[in-house]
């Protein structure tokens, strides 16, 4: 228990689609249920409630303000320590996304295309041209899988676009290394693997474990997990976090 401390689960968000917040929503309501902290609460940088608004409502002895965010880059580590500069009982801990517990994760979804063999795994992150280096946890992730695992990204090379040409394998097997559907997740994605995101296929890929396909794309046997973000392991990543420092 630790009834002198607040958690504040910090995400992006989106004022185009309020939607992109759902997974932060889904784990603080999880958590909040199983009365670890003396509270609970969300906070974002693009979306209401406003992170900086947050900060001055919790009341608690402790902070811990966790980013639900796939990896480190410069918003875990400019824009977050900025915002809590007077709040000197707060502590930013390691975004949800650097947790060793992720790759285990990816592994066990994975298990199966593995053992079939003749798979080509994509690991799809966000990537930008500003900070080139924010992907590297990424790589380094899909290094430590089995060999056929690739790193993609939506806005730096390797592109997602290309799959084609970087999947070698007769089935595809993609995993939106993202922590919220949002737009990237429901539409960008099956838009740059060839799909139509209204598809019938996709219907309710967010609430299922198991992934949609497999659908049929340039001769090959395409197969989409829903984003990370949506795993119920992320809330144990969450808690585990806020209790460690």
């Amino acid at each position: 228990m630790a009834n002198d401390t607040a958690l504040i689960l910090a995400g992006h968000g989106s004022m185009r689609k309020p939607d992109a917040s759902r997974t932060i929503y889904l784990h603080a309501a999880r958590i909040r249920e199983r009365g670890i902290f003396a509270q609970v609460r969300e906070g974002f940088l693009k979306e209401t409630p406003a992170l900086e608004d947050v900060l001055t409502e919790v009341g608690a002895p402790k902070v811990r303000l966790v980013p639900f965010m796939a990896s480190k880059g410069y918003v875990t580590d400019q824009i977050l320590p900025a915002k809590i500069a007077r709040n000197g009982s707060t502590i930013v801990t390691e975004p949800v996304g650097a947790h060793p517990l992720i790759r285990k994760t990816i592994q066990a979804k994975l298990s199966t295309f593995l053992e079939a063999g003749d798979a080509t795994l994509l690991i799809v992150g966000h990537g930008t041209k500003k900070r080139p280096d924010s992907a590297d946890q990424i790589r380094t992730l899909a290094a430590a899988l089995p060999e056929a695992a690739k790193a993609v990204f939506l806005e730096q090379e390797p592109l997602l676009k290309d799959w084609r040409r970087i999947a070698a394998g007769k089935t595809v097997v993609v995993v939106p290394f993202l922590m919220s559907g949002g737009l990237h997740g429901t539409r960008d994605i099956p838009t740059l693997l060839g799909l139509d995101p209204d598809d019938p296929g996709l219907a309710g890929l967010e609430e299922s474990e198991k992934p949609a396909g497999p659908l049929t794309l340039a001769g090959r046997k395409v197969y989409l997990f829903r984003p990370l973000g949506y795993e119920p392991v992320m809330t144990e990543i969450i808690i585990e976090r806020a209790l460690e420092t």
